[in-house]
């Protein structure tokens, strides 16, 4: 009786292994059936107004920040941001300089020193700073540059 079973099982695993394959080759070649059934003519956006502003935009130039007044100022000398510091689109309008933040030498924000109402720096304290400063042009796009000034008694 267990040679019985054993030549069963044999067989009924057989039968499962080849139906699976056949299953297999049918999804196959039903899916490929389906999938060319189902191709459909598609438009072509790469000449579109819409692609091509895109695209403009994508390949300007991101805005220049530059250090235009003096590098080394004085204790308790104001450092008016938008004179110390020029930015400038592709084209070569002025943009705005924002602040984003302020580090001292130790690497600690020093951001107290600014007043954004003003858009003014004041330093106490004689070290080396670093502004982190973002300009932004009419194309949004920005670009954030780190321009180190130093601070000192003279």
């Amino acid at each position: 009786m267990k040679k019985v079973y054993e030549t069963a099982a044999d067989m009924i695993l057989s039968g499962i292994v080849f139906a699976a394959l056949i299953a297999i080759i049918l999804g196959a070649a039903l899916f490929d059936k389906a999938g060319r059934r189902m191709k459909v003519e598609s438009e072509d956006f790469s000449v579109m107004k819409d692609t091509l502003a895109v695209e403009a935009v994508c390949q300007r130039k991101t805005p220049s920040i530059r250090c235009a007044g003096k590098k080394v100022w004085e204790l308790g000398e104001p450092v008016f941001v938008q004179q110390a510091f020029a930015a400038e689109d592709a084209e070569g309008n002025s943009l705005a300089v924002r602040v984003l933040d302020i580090i001292n030498h130790e690497g600690t924000s020093v951001l107290e020193c600014y007043q954004k109402e003003t858009d003014v720096a004041t330093f106490s304290q004689r070290g080396v700073y670093t502004f982190s400063l973002k300009a932004v042009d009419q194309e949004r796009k920005s670009k954030v540059e780190q321009i180190t000034i130093l601070v000192d008694q003279r």
